[in-house]
């Protein structure tokens, strides 16, 4: 009978998250992670190849734990659009220093892959399929660079105000959905 691992890879990305929470991506080390579950650092090369692999593992877990509405009614789309967006914008806000880390080590197979659940529900509301790579990109680039601008504090209208006055997370978050909408808005479909 095989013994129960000490470790599983979730744990560790979880351990790893937390590091990059409390203290930035630039202090994560298989040290750190290892020494957060009490093991010994090459004990993580059981459940990941490399750091690359536990960053990977980082994204995957800010990403899927965003949530997820529930299918829109007909005719509904581009509200069930406007608030799958801001429920994974707010997970990326929920882990401000991890933001850079989504962008640069997001899977691309569960990118893949949700585009795929995201298109076809899409086609399902009569989106024409020529158009759902151009939503979903347009929507994804609107989350990210909304995310890195509100985790870093570095708003590009900043340098334009002189006496620039930080908003709050829900006028944050608000700008953040009239942005949206209005992407949305203005393309011709059903």
């Amino acid at each position: 009978m095989g013994r129960r691992p000490i470790i599983t890879r979730d744990a560790a990305a979880r351990a790893a998250l937390s590091i990059v929470d409390e203290s930035g991506p630039a202090t994560l080390s298989l040290a750190r992670v290892a020494a957060a579950l009490d093991v010994r650092a090459p004990s993580l090369y059981n459940h990941f190849a490399d750091k690359a692999e536990i960053l990977a593992e980082v994204a995957r877990i800010v990403v899927l734990d965003s949530g997820r509405v529930p299918d829109p009614e007909p005719g509904g789309w581009r509200e069930w659009l406007v608030e799958e967006s801001t429920l994974f914008r707010r997970s990326l806000l929920r882990h401000p220093r991890a933001v850079p880390l989504v962008v640069e080590h997001l899977p691309q197979p569960l990118l893949v892959r949700l585009y795929r659940q995201y298109a076809l529900l899409l086609g399902a509301h009569g989106v024409p399929a020529d158009m759902h790579l151009f939503l979903l990109e347009g929507v994804h680039r609107m989350v990210l660079g909304s995310a890195i601008s509100t985790a870093t504090g570095r708003s590009a209208l900043q340098e334009l105000d002189p006496e620039p006055q930080p908003a709050s997370a829900e006028e944050d978050e608000r700008r953040f959905v009239a942005m949206v909408q209005a992407f949305l808005r203005g393309v011709d479909l059903p």
